[in-house]
């Protein structure tokens, strides 16, 4: 399909409305989509006007797959088995169409992502041209505090093309990595300054500014607080490493940790294990060496020591939407309303305060009550079968058989009582309501690494298991997501172990030191000071154990099916992590009120 520059197509394509909607503006693709739609909608238009919109409306829609090479933009919106369009779906007129008309298009940062479409669907021989022109547009558009902020995900994917094309793209390369080196080492706009010197991290560019970039951020770093200045400070530490000074990186990270320690001290204790616990995870990433260089070698004990005066874990409370009846499904249309909003932090908070976590008290009542109301079934020995129909439990012969410290006849029951509401919410509520959240913003891996980084709970070695896993669950995958987040909530489990004086490892008789397991680790009692009764039950109910859906277990030893991708229990157990990984990140942000109304690690107690 052959096209001259006076085709139909560029005569539409420069029709006055169709041009004011694609007007350059620095606030990214996604509000284009909706004035675009609107004239492809518009049955008094043209039709080749309207078909022109509607293309360009599509592309302005498409949600960005963080770093997935070959397949860089997935659909809007997902609705069941449906889904709204991708760039496989155009068809080789829609890509002549668009190829006809790119040069029309006044907004830099649309060109660029109709150019990368148009050189990954159409003629393959043609790409690296298309990619040379999308860069070229990135180029000449340049690196703004606004577009940066709003279309950051153009120049990641820019940035990603320019790197595989380096051959042909050369110049366009330079001339980005020059931009980008002059907003990490030269800007005012600390935020721009930061995600430029990030941005250049991830493709291994600037490495010879690295000194400038470091030592920029660092000094821009002295002028703010808390959470920014650490975000700084984390990536000032970064470049440091680049420039072959791991002094200066050292001494960076030990200004975050004592930054976060100055904010204890000025925090009443519940809030000032949210900054305790941090400062420790921070802490625990320098060597022995360098703490003992920094004068910091005993810190890691006495930040240990005020944690577990001031309630290890910090978890804190949020509000949650809860209903006098367990049956919601009569329910959901009216909690799906109640977790909309416009901002998607907001919208994230009232997702996972969807429900409460599990309540043990309310377990354990249950079970109690069914067994007066049938004593005969406590008489019977009950069994437990895998999928595969091996028998994996027995129900103990001895009355005295305790299981967590329960009764094993009432621990059964708090299970049955616990899948009950994992097949509820995990089967019925959470995947609408995440349907919902998906199609109504737009997260990308980096606001979950932020999530992960900015979450006390989270540990500093696992940070980027934790964002990954949340990500894949929030893109659909929940089986990547399983695989990843049970065995990184055992870490999250033993690491504030340690962190309250417990050890979480044993000798054997040959002298070799191994890490206790997850279900192990559970057996301390002391998780339920750290943690909470009610996160404590979950945690064993859901990943340990055989009556149970014993993830842990089942993704160790590969015993988990296809069935994942697609279980409640998958959904259920990625909601879960959310809740606990959000609940830290959100209360260190906006809500320190909710941190101060802990009750005390000791019940009785008064926390130091």
């Amino acid at each position: 399909m052959s096209m001259g520059r006076d085709s139909r197509w560029r005569v539409a394509a420069s029709h006055p409305e169709l041009q004011a909607a694609l007007a350059e503006q620095d606030t990214g693709t996604l509000l284009m989509g909706s004035p675009l739609r609107a004239i492809a909608d518009d049955a008094e238009i043209d039709d080749d006007v309207r078909f022109v919109a509607g293309l360009l409306a599509t592309i302005s829609w498409f949600m960005p797959n963080g770093d997935d090479w070959t397949n860089p933009y997935g659909p809007f919106a997902t609705f069941g088995d449906r889904r709204s369009s991708i760039p496989a779906d155009f068809t080789e007129a829609d890509i002549a169409v668009l190829g006809a008309v790119i040069d029309l298009i006044p907004s830099l940062i649309l060109r660029s992502r109709v150019l990368d479409v148009v050189a990954i669907t159409g003629d393959p021989s043609l790409r690296p041209t298309r990619h040379v022109e999308q860069l070229q547009a990135l180029v000449d558009h340049g690196v703004t505090s606004e577009a940066i902020s709003h279309a950051s995900e153009q120049w990641e994917r820019g940035l990603a093309v320019a790197v595989r094309f380096r051959g042909v793209a050369s110049a366009q390369l330079d001339e980005i990595e020059r931009q980008l080196v002059e907003a990490a080492s030269t800007s005012s706009d600390g935020e721009l300054a930061v995600r430029a010197a990030r941005m250049l991290g991830e493709n291994r560019l600037g490495r010879e500014h690295a000194a400038a970039i470091a030592e920029h951020l660092a000094a821009h770093a002295e002028g703010i607080e808390s959470i920014a200045a650490q975000n700084t400070l984390e990536v000032a530490a970064e470049w440091y490493l680049r420039a072959d000074d791991p002094g200066s990186a050292e001494e960076t990270t030990y200004a975050i940790v004592q930054r976060l320690i100055a904010e204890a001290d000025a925090s009443q204790a519940f809030r000032a294990s949210i900054h305790l616990e941090l400062a420790l995870k921070i802490l625990r990433t320098l060597s022995r060496a360098a703490r003992e260089r920094l004068g910091a070698i005993d810190l890691p004990t006495e930040l240990a020591r005020r944690i577990r005066e001031s309630g290890a874990a910090a978890i804190g409370q949020m509000q949650t939407f809860t209903t006098e009846r367990e049956d919601l499904g009569s329910q959901v249309t009216e909690l799906l309303a109640v977790i909309r909003s416009d901002d998607p932090v907001e919208s994230i908070r009232r997702f996972a305060g969807l429900q409460p976590f599990a309540s043990a008290s309310t377990a354990r009542t249950e079970a109690e009550e069914v067994g007066q109301q049938s004593p005969v079934s406590l008489l019977v020995t009950r069994r437990t079968l895998s999928s595969d129909g091996r028998t994996v439990y027995r129900s103990p012969e001895s009355d005295d058989a305790t299981i967590y410290g329960e009764k094993a006849e009432i621990w059964e029951g708090m299970i049955q009582y616990y899948r009950q509401r994992v097949n509820l919410l995990g089967g019925i509520l959470l995947p609408r309501a995440w349907r919902q959240l998906s199609t109504a913003h737009r997260l990308h891996i980096g606001d979950f690494q932020a999530l992960a980084s900015g979450s006390a709970i989270v540990p500093s070695t696992h940070e980027g298991v934790f964002a990954r896993g949340l990500y894949y669950g929030y893109n659909g995958d929940f089986g990547a997501a399983v695989h990843l987040l049970a065995p990184a909530v055992e870490a999250l489990v033993r690491l504030h172990l340690a962190n309250a004086g417990e050890r979480t490892s044993v000798i054997s008789a040959d002298g070799n030191e191994n890490e206790v397991g997850l279900s192990g680790l559970m057996e301390n009692e002391r998780v339920i000071d750290i943690f909470g009764e009610d996160i404590v039950f979950e945690l064993r109910a859901l990943l340990c154990g055989p009556i149970g859906p014993n993830l842990r277990n089942e993704v160790a030893h590969g015993l988990i099916g296809d069935t994942v991708f697609s279980s409640g229990v998958s959904v259920y157990l990625w909601w879960f992590t959310l809740k606990l990984v959000f609940m830290p990140y959100w209360n260190a942000l906006h809500d320190p009120g909710a941190a101060e109304a802990r009750e005390p690690a000791a019940p009785g107690q008064e926390s130091g």
